[in-house]
């Protein structure tokens, strides 16, 4: 994997071993592909004002969790060890029923999002960051679905979702998202 930029305004991650004549990300099936998807999830973390939350100012954890197993936990669990996210240490937890108590991330693979319908909804107006892996997660009332579209690892933002859940996101994270450059007002 090669890092054309690194994330002050815009991520490319180069995956493959092909060489990308426009400079665009290439999108290649399999592992790598989610080791790409593993690296936009921390940088999704670090542009979350974690402190904002009420109570949390102090806390040294940094909760994610899980609906069970996955390539894709799996992948930001690998990418995720031993990294600090501000002042604090990644945890995973991997729960059917996570609870906002017990998280402040969670990921959902795309062959879980009919069981996470509820669960997501009923996280609404919680501080939990909620991540998909595919399309089709925005439109069950999670934050941010990550995509292979256009060649490369791109995506969407529920900015419904996201304004509910009262974190403080960085704007720079909300303009880079596919369905915000394109005007949408985010998804119902």
């Amino acid at each position: 994997m090669r890092v054309l930029s690194a994330w002050a305004g815009t991520v490319m991650l180069v995956y493959g071993s092909g060489h990308p004549a426009s400079g665009e990300a290439m999108a290649v099936p399999g592992a790598e592909e989610m080791e790409v998807k593993a690296a936009f999830v921390l940088n999704f973390l670090r542009l979350v004002n974690w402190e904002s939350i009420p109570g949390e100012e102090n806390a040294t954890t940094l909760s994610i969790c899980t609906l069970g197993p996955s390539e894709f936990g799996a992948a930001v669990r690998s990418a995720a060890k031993d990294k600090v996210i501000g002042n604090r240490t990644v945890a995973f937890k991997g729960k059917t029923e996570p609870d906002v108590a017990h998280c402040r991330v969670l990921l959902v693979d795309g062959t879980q999002y009919e069981m996470a319908r509820g669960l997501v909804r009923a996280l609404g107006h919680q501080p939990v960051l909620t991540i998909g892996n595919g399309a089709g997660f925005v439109q069950i009332g999670g934050m941010f679905e990550l995509v292979v579209g256009e060649r490369k690892v791109q995506f969407d933002t529920n900015l419904q979702a996201v304004r509910a859940s009262r974190l403080d996101v960085s704007a720079r994270l909300l303009n880079l998202s596919r369905n915000l450059r394109k005007g949408a007002n985010g998804v119902d």
